[in-house]
């Protein structure tokens, strides 16, 4: 024990002299070559990691750094220098204009090297990856893949609606909901949906959220690999629920195989058995790309779609004008029996518009993952050089005063009128990100928020536990923004 101990101490001292010596040397060197943005001092090795702890989490801290060195500026986290951009010019300048060249990923941080092997959809880049994106692409476009989707969304919400409606509910709304997005993508990826009892689904989601928590983005690993010894065990965890998650998938996927040929893919595991072996060794996608892309999917989508939902419940209680008139456009369309689907968008253009906009003013993603330009770019006056690692606002556009008619107000009609408002540009409404690496999930996740926000509007009146005190719309930041209060929110039935 007192050996390993010496060890690892050596092994600090060491990294923490060479740290600091590449340190220094690299901010000799940028300094020279660069001229960077601004950012504040940082220590040697950690950077302004400490400066980044506390609060309502990781965004609310950069705010504070953004009012106070602008736009475009850098932190040190850890051994990585990160450029954050914001402000719709530099977002669409860094991801439009050299959209091409922002493709790539630090997928040489500790996690996604050693753990995640470079593989999936959102650590990777190539040729892989553009396979992977092109597959899950045309997965979301099959008619027949859409179609039996819609059917496992009927059946998903007519089992949420009886649960919202049973008072002796044992489940929260936070809970229906999340069980409600597992199952879509459940849906959508492996082609059913589960019982919110089923031990099989359980232990799938739990495997899924432990995993997502030991190899996320922040993981200290990351900035500071020296301490990777330190997380042995929560590594070593990690590869363990990853292996489990593979073993079920791939017992999926064989069930998948043995299905008839000749039916046309449901699920977008079977658009993956139905290319041919040489298919597959010809676009790079081996199985492993697959099993990995299968999991990026449920982290990405199931927090995507429960903070999204969350938000639109939020919205609907803070403007009950709006809500009403959004169910007066439902009840016009639809029999009191009928399930609405994705397909009746256009019947409730009203309804859409109101989606549209609680999504510009509550993006549940306000930072991209990180990117990594491919060569050295400039944006705005500063020098990004290759392979820094980049975070970029997804929010700030939405709310851009220059592109928008009174960014601040709630109004859905922006989306339906262009003549009455200030025109709309495409490239400012950015929930989802944009440029190459948007959202690859962007069209399922219009898919639900939809139909579940349409039904939920059909059957119920969305209120809180106290009505006469007005809903704080505080939030919190993980990897997502979340409401803060959502805990307050109920679903009323309708006679």
């Amino acid at each position: 024990m007192e050996k390993e101990s010496w060890i690892l101490a050596t092994v600090l001292g060491i990294s923490s002299v060479a740290a600091v010596s590449v340190y220094l040397i690299m901010k000799i060197v940028w300094g020279r070559r660069y001229k960077l943005p601004p950012g504040p001092w940082a220590w040697p090795i950690v950077g302004n990691l400490s400066q980044l702890k506390g609060g309502n989490g990781f965004y609310y801290k950069v705010l504070e750094f953004r009012q106070a060195y602008g736009n475009i500026f850098r932190l040190k986290m850890g051994v990585h220098n990160v450029f954050f951009v914001f402000g719709h010019q530099y977002v669409q300048e860094i991801l439009g204009k050299h959209g091409d060249l922002m493709t790539k990923r630090p997928n040489w941080m500790y996690i996604p090297d050693k753990i995640l092997k470079r593989k999936g959809i959102f650590w990777s880049y190539g040729e892989s990856w553009r396979a992977m994106q092109a597959l899950l692409k045309s997965a979301q476009e099959d008619s027949a893949v859409i179609s039996a989707l819609q059917r496992h969304l009927a059946a998903e919400y007519d089992v949420f609606r009886s649960h919202a409606k049973d008072v002796a509910c044992p489940y929260t709304l936070e809970y229906l909901i999340r069980q409600a997005s597992f199952n879509f993508l459940a849906a959508f990826l492996l082609g059913q949906r589960y019982s919110y009892d089923d031990t099989s689904m359980v232990e799938m989601r739990e495997r899924i959220n432990d995993f997502g928590v030991s190899t996320s983005s922040a993981n200290k690993a990351n900035f500071l690999p020296f301490v990777a010894p330190c997380l042995r065990a929560q590594l070593q965890t990690a590869v363990r629920d990853q292996e489990v998650l593979f073993r079920k998938f791939r017992e999926i996927m064989q069930a998948r195989s043995n299905a008839a040929r000749n039916d046309p893919p449901s699920d977008f595991l079977q658009v993956y058995l139905s290319k041919s072996e040489k298919e597959r060794s010809a676009d790079g996608m081996t199985e492993i790309d697959l099993l990995r892309t299968v999991v990026d999917m449920f982290l990405g989508g199931k927090d995507t779609l429960l903070s999204s939902a969350e938000w639109i419940l939020m919205a609907l209680v803070k403007y009950p004008d709006v809500q009403s008139k959004c169910r007066s456009e439902i009840n016009e369309i639809f029999g009191p029996d009928q399930v609405i689907q994705t397909q009746d968008r256009s019947k409730t253009p009203y309804t859409l518009a109101t989606i549209k906009e609680i999504l510009r003013m509550h993006s549940p993603v306000p930072l991209t993952p990180f990117h990594c330009p491919e060569q050295d770019i400039k944006v705005g006056e500063y020098d990004i050089p290759k392979d820094s690692v980049v975070l970029i606002d997804c929010k700030a556009s939405c709310q851009d005063g220059q592109f928008w008619l009174e960014p601040d107000v709630f109004k859905p009609e922006r989306f339906l009128d262009s003549n009455t408002t200030k025109q709309i540009h495409g490239d400012c409404f950015t929930p989802y990100g944009t440029g190459p690496r948007d959202c690859i999930g962007k069209a399922m996740a219009d898919i639900f928020l939809y139909t579940f926000t349409a039904n939920v509007l059909k059957n119920f009146q969305v209120t809180t536990r106290n009505p006469e005190e007005q809903l704080s719309f505080e939030g919190v930041y993980t990897v997502f923004l979340f409401p803060k209060h959502f805990d307050q929110v109920v679903l009323k039935p309708l006679e």
